[in-house]
C-alpha cells in the first residue's frame, strides 16, 4: 500500500496505537535492564492484521508531538500543550520579566541552529538539548517558524507579542524508515554503526545484535562506544529512547548535521580576551552579552578564570545583560599582584569598572570568589545596586568536624588553610603535572555529596567545562591560587564599611564545604535574602546559572 504522507495521514485503530506504545515502552525498559526481557512478550500482544506502516503512520498527530516557537531574541512566544510540558518539565526555562527563555547552553544551541538555517544548509537541523532535572538528553528538530508543517500548527497557542522566528519540534513516538538516513547524515554514523543502532532500537541486547549482524561482541561493543561519542549519550537505554523519539518525525522531516547543547568547549566559544593596564601589570578580562546592556560583574571561583559556562554570551545578549568577568591576579592570563589581598584585588577590579564607566552595577561572587566580590562592592559603594554570593566560602580557618571525614575535598581545604605556607609548593606541583585525568579525579572527588555526584554523572559536559577553566586558570602560573589560599587563611573578617548594596545568599542545602547558616554568620547580619536549594550541593552555581542570569537581568 502507498506510504502515508504528512498531509494525508492514515490513522490506525486506537488499540494498535496503544499496543505499539506499550511495545516501545517495554523495549526501552529492556534496554535498561536486559534481564527483564520477558515483559516484551506481554507487551507485544496480538495486533493481527495491522500493518506496521499503519501502526506508525500518525507521525504528526497532536498531542504527542511537542512544538515550541521562539522569537529572534530566543524568547518563547508560542507552544502547544506537549511543547509546554517539555519546556517547563524537562528543559527548565527561566523567566525574565514576563518572558521565558531557554537555559544558556540550550539558548546557544538554538542560536547555532538559527545561524545554520539562515545560511541555507537545509530546511531543518537536529538539536540535542540538555535537560534540567538530571534526565537523558532531549532531541528536537528545529526549523524556521514559517516552514512548520500545517498539521503541527494545530493547537499551537501564542503566549507573547513577539513574532515567532524558529519552531522546535519534539518527537513523540516511533515511526519511519527515513530515521536511519537522517542519523547517518546528521551524526556521521558509519553504515555498520547505523545497523547496530537499528538492532538496539529493535530491542536486541549487544550479544544478540552481534549474532544478528554476524560480527564479534568486541566489534559491536566498540561500535556502540563510537555511536555514544557521536550522538553524545552515555547509556544504551538513552540511545534506544533517542532513536525511538527521533523516529517519530523522521518520515516528515529530514535533517542536516546535528547541533548539540554541551557545556564542553567553553574556552573556544568564549568571547575574546582583553587586557587592562594597571601600571606595571595587566589584568585579563572578558565581556559577555550586549555591550550596551545592564552591567553586571562576575567574580569567579578559586582555581577559576574569566571563562563562563558555555551559552552565556548568547543568552546574556538576548537578556540585555553586559557581563564582565576578570581573571584575578595570577590566575588565567592576569599577571600576579606583588601585594595580594582581598582589598588589593578589589581595587584592581574597581579600576576596570570605573574605566568602563559602569553604573548600577550588579555583582555575583562564586564560591571562594565571595570575599573578593564583597570587597569590590565596598570599594565601589553606591555604584553597586545588589550583590549575590553563590555557594560562598567564608574566609578564615575552620575546625574539622566528624562529618568532614566523608568529604575529602572539604578536608583538603580545611587542612590547606591551616598550612597555607604549603600552598605555593602544592599548586606549583599541581600545575606542573596537570592532566585531564588528574583534573577529572579532582572534580569527581569534590562531588562527594550524592546530589553532586548524580549531577556530574548526568551532565558529563560539566566535567569538561571545569577541566577547561582550571587548565586556563593555571595557564601562566599557579601564583594566583596560592596567594588566594594564604589571603583567606589570614583574614577571617572583612572591612566592608563602604558596602551599601543588599546581599543575597544563594546556597545548596547539601553543600558539605559550608552551610548557608555559616555564610550568614560570617557576614554578621548584612544579608538581605537567603535562598536555599534542596538536593543541591557544591555545584549550585553551575546548576542554577540560568536563574542567576535571570536575577542579574531583573
Amino acid at each position: 500500500m502507498p506510504k502515508p504522507t504528512p498531509e494525508t495521514p492514515t490513522a490506525p485503530p486506537a488499540a494498535a496505537r496503544a499496543d505499539l506504545a506499550l511495545v516501545l515502552g517495554a523495549l526501552r525498559a529492556v534496554a535498561a535492564r536486559p534481564n527483564g526481557w520477558e515483559q516484551v512478550i506481554d507487551a507485544l500482544g496480538d495486533p493481527v492484521g495491522v500493518p506496521i506502516a499503519e501502526m506508525a503512520a500518525p507521525l504528526l498527530e497532536p498531542p504527542g508531538v511537542g512544538v515550541v516557537m521562539v522569537s529572534a531574541t530566543g524568547a518563547v512566544c508560542a507552544w502547544n500543550p506537549a511543547g509546554e510540558a517539555v519546556l517547563l518539565d524537562r528543559l527548565g526555562a527561566i523567566t525574565v520579566g514576563s518572558a521565558l527563555h531557554f537555559s544558556p547552553v540550550n539558548h546557544e544551541a538554538l542560536a547555532q541552529a538559527r545561524q545554520r538555517l539562515e545560511a541555507g544548509v537545509g530546511p531543518q537541523v537536529i538539536v540535542k538539548f540538555t535537560t534540567a532535572a538530571d534526565e537523558a538528553p532531549c532531541f528536537a528538530y528545529v526549523t524556521p517558524a514559517e516552514a512548520l508543517p500545517a498539521p503541527l500548527q494545530a493547537g499551537v497557542l501564542r503566549i507573547g507579542d513577539e513574532v515567532p522566528r524558529l519552531a522546535m519540534v519534539f518527537p513523540a513516538v516511533d515511526a519511519s524508515d527515513r530515521l536511519w538516513a537522517n542519523l547517518r547524515r546528521s551524526f556521521g554514523l558509519t553504515v555498520a554503526e547505523t545497523r547496530l543502532a537499528a538492532k538496539l532500537k529493535e530491542g536486541l541486547s549487544l550479544k544478540e545484535a552481534a549474532a544478528a549482524l554476524g560480527v564479534s561482541f568486541h566489534t559491536v561493543r566498540n561500535q556502540l562506544r563510537a555511536v555514544f561519542d557521536k550522538v553524545g549519550l552515555t547509556r544504551q537505554s538513552d540511545l534506544v529512547k533517542a532513536l525511538t523519539d527521533l523516529g517519530g518525525l523522521a518520515g516528515a522531516l529530514s535533517a542536516d548535521e546535528p547541533i548539540a547543547a554541551t557545556e564542553g568547549g567553553a574556552v573556544r566559544a568564549a568571547p575574546p580576551l582583553r587586557l587592562f593596564g594597571l601600571g606595571d601589570r595587566r589584568m585579563a578580562w572578558r565581556e559577555y552579552g550586549d555591550p550596551r546592556g545592564r552591567p553586571a560583574l562576575v567574580v569567579h571561583q578559586g582555581l577559576g578564570c574569566s571563562v563562563l559556562p558555555r551559552g552565556t554570551d548568547s543568552l546574556a545578549r538576548d537578556l540585555g545583560l553586559r557581563l564582565i568577568c576578570a581573571d584575578r591576579p595570577g590566575a588565567g592570563r592576569s599577571e600576579p599582584h606583588p601585594e595580594f589581598s582581598f582589598e588589593a584585588v578589589a581595587a584592581d577590579m574597581a579600576a576596570l569598572c570605573r574605566s568602563l564607566e559602569l553604573r548600577d552595577l550588579r555583582i555575583v561572587g562564586f564560591m571562594a570568589g565571595a570575599p573578593f566580590a564583597l570587597c569590590l562592592a565596598a570599594e565601589l559603594g553606591e555604584a553597586v545596586s545588589k550583590v549575590m554570593l553563590a555557594s560562598a566560602r567564608p574566609s578564615g580557618q575552620t575546625a574539622e568536624t566528624e562529618a568532614d571525614r566523608q568529604h575529602r575535598m572539604v578536608l583538603f581545604r580545611r587542612r590547606l588553610l591551616r598550612n597555607s605556607w604549603l600552598s605555593d609548593l602544592m599548586f606549583a606541583l599541581l600545575r606542573r603535572q596537570l592532566s585531564r585525568g588528574q583534573v577529572e579525579r579532582f572534580v569527581r572527588t569534590a562531588a562527594s555529596a550524592p546530589s553532586d555526584a548524580a549531577y556530574l554523572a548526568d551532565h558529563p559536559g560539566v566535567v569538561g567545562y571545569i577541566c577547561e577553566y582550571i587548565a586556563e586558570s593555571l595557564a601562566l602560573t599557579s601564583r594566583g591560587i596560592a596567594d588566594e589560599v594564604k589571603c583567606a587563611a589570614r583574614n577571617s573578617t572583612l572591612d566592608l564599611a563602604g558596602l551599601t548594596a543588599p546581599i543575597s545568599v544563594w546556597h545548596g542545602a547539601d553543600d558539605p564545604m559550608a552551610s548557608a547558616t555559616q555564610v550568614v554568620e560570617w557576614l554578621g547580619g548584612r544579608v538581605a535574602e537567603t535562598r536555599l536549594f534542596p538536593d543541591v550541593g557544591h555545584f549550585m552555581p553551575l546548576r542554577q546559572w540560568p536563574e542567576i542570569l535571570g536575577w542579574l537581568a531583573e
